[in-house]
């Protein structure tokens, strides 16, 4: 439930600077775009969404940016019974070039990054933990 209201507000912040003076000029969708992230590491992963630079009113040069926080494949919520293995986000932009958001997964420091279209079906992150140590974690991005 916590990750539906986030996902509302993005929608409504993104629906304020879509309207926004100059920002006809940017790569902003009239319509949500919606898609899913699907974790299949087995082991919590974290990361964020970035949109693409917009000015702001105030005449700043900013972005959106939405954290997430997705566990092992087959995790759910004890209670509501939801998975917590993945998410829905949406977005209005601005996309980068290509109609496509900024996708990082990090640790204490970014550990993969990529830009990628979220018009193509779900997202899914994948990973494995190396016998030395460590883990290696990537992401089917589209292009």
């Amino acid at each position: 439930m916590r990750m539906s209201v986030k996902i509302s507000l993005m929608a409504l912040f993104l629906l304020i600077i879509s309207v926004a003076p100059g920002a006809q000029a940017q790569d902003i969708s009239a319509e949500p775009i919606c898609f899913e992230l699907i974790n299949e590491a087995p082991y919590r992963v974290y990361g964020t969404f970035n949109t693409d630079l917009y000015t702001r009113p105030d005449g700043k040069r900013a972005r959106h940016r939405s954290n997430f926080r997705l566990d092992p494949p087959g995790a759910v919520h004890k209670t509501e019974g939801h998975p917590l293995d993945r998410a829905e986000f949406c977005s209005y932009g601005p996309f980068y070039p290509g109609g496509k958001l900024e996708l990082t997964i990090r640790t204490l420091v970014p550990v993969f990054a990529c830009q990628t279209r979220i018009d193509q079906g779900p997202i899914v992150i994948s990973g494995y933990r190396k016998p030395e140590g460590g883990a290696v974690t990537t992401a089917a991005c589209f292009d």
